[in-house]
């Protein structure tokens, strides 16, 4: 399972873009991401797939989970229903893993009854 976010566990930072301009300033370690209904988030995903660039795409329905995977996303954020989207991404063997993101820590134990695929703290992404 992968966990980002926590205190004890090092990971790369993920960073909000709203621009391709953004992404250029940001370093290669980390993530970008963006959400799903930005009003540029076709233009970042296919600027961030064209440019092999790791980035995560926040999405709120299965609709949006469909669209953007089609850009080959590494993560999709999901806030809620999280099985629904693990379940997606395993029938369709997808490649991007599926973060649910959470507020505590008790929360890691329910995504592994689930089986989803990772965690972010949602203090992690400035939500």
């Amino acid at each position: 399972m992968l966990i980002f976010g926590h205190p004890q566990i090092p990971t790369s930072p993920f960073v909000w873009v709203k621009e391709t301009e953004q992404i250029a300033q940001t370093l290669a370690s980390a993530v970008v991401y963006f959400h799903a209904t930005d009003k540029k988030a076709f233009e970042l995903s296919a600027h961030c797939s064209t440019n092999g660039v790791k980035y995560a795409v926040c999405v709120r329905s299965p609709l949006e989970w469909a669209l953007m995977h089609n850009f080959k996303p590494s993560y999709i954020l999901v806030e809620d229903e999280p099985k629904t989207y693990q379940e997606l991404a395993d029938d369709y063997l997808s490649d991007a893993r599926v973060l649910w993101v959470i507020d505590h820590e008790g929360q890691i134990e329910q995504a592994l009854k689930m089986r989803i695929d990772g965690v972010v703290f949602r203090p992690f992404l400035g939500f």
